[in-house]
């Protein structure tokens, strides 16, 4: 989309959520559009990131987010950051091999993950944006629990009633069937670091962000799975 439809689009309007699809040009495109908005009047942006924006130097997709948030911090609107962890919903890309082959494939050997239903990160996007006190603040959203992948197929297990089993492939091994699966070098590379940040821990620690920002509980991968559960059978 050009400048003038974006210009366009942005008329009369106020309030943004900011959310682009992971791609090569995702930080100058998002800062592009960060300088329209605030040219075009918009006052309050919430953009959603990643926790990986947060390292030096930002891993994998972190890169593009961290290059946006730099551009949103440093303008004069109101603005907020959220980054949610991992998502719950990454696991529907492997529903076909637990329904046919009973595993859970990930490189992340034995390490522990707060993921975080999509659904839950999408609730605390609206409070933010719909109401004042959450200006000029980074939130790092989590579901309630650190699990590892080897737990998160225990509980497929219970749930389906038969054995599914979690392995953790080398890295060269997940790259090569990411490639036959027909997913980009570039995002190979991308999910790569990513996984080796993860497996390092580093999205291991469970925030309290979500409950203070919507009151509520977020979801659990059980609940998730339950919510899911004709992707898996």
């Amino acid at each position: 989309m050009d400048n003038n439809s974006l210009i366009n689009a942005l008329k009369d309007i106020s309030r943004v959520f900011l959310l682009t699809r992971d791609q090569p040009q995702q930080g100058p495109l998002e800062s592009n559009f960060i300088s329209l908005a605030e040219k075009s009047g918009v006052s309050k942006i919430v953009k959603s990131s990643a926790f990986a924006a947060a390292l030096e130097p930002p891993p994998g997709y972190g890169i593009g987010h961290a290059e946006a948030e730099k551009t949103l911090m440093q303008s004069d609107l109101d603005w907020t950051i959220i980054r949610p962890f991992v998502f719950m919903q990454n696991t529907l890309e492997l529903a076909d091999l637990v329904r046919k082959r009973s595993i859970l494939p990930l490189p992340m050997g034995d390490a522990r993950i707060a993921l975080i239903d999509a659904r839950d990160v999408a609730f605390a996007a609206s409070v933010i944006l719909l109401n004042s006190g959450h200006e000029k603040k980074i939130y790092h959203l989590t579901g309630p629990d650190s699990l590892s992948f080897k737990k998160c197929a225990e509980i497929l297990s219970n749930l389906l009633h038969r054995e599914i089993t979690y392995r953790s492939p080398p890295f060269w091994f997940a790259g090569l069937m990411m490639r036959l699966q027909g997913v980009s070098i570039w995002d190979i590379s991308m999910r790569k670091q990513l996984f080796r940040m993860v497996k390092e821990g580093g999205e291991a620690t469970v925030s309290q962000h979500f409950e203070e920002i919507t009151q509520t509980k977020p979801r659990s991968i059980t609940t998730f799975f339950e919510d899911h559960l004709n992707s898996f059978q």
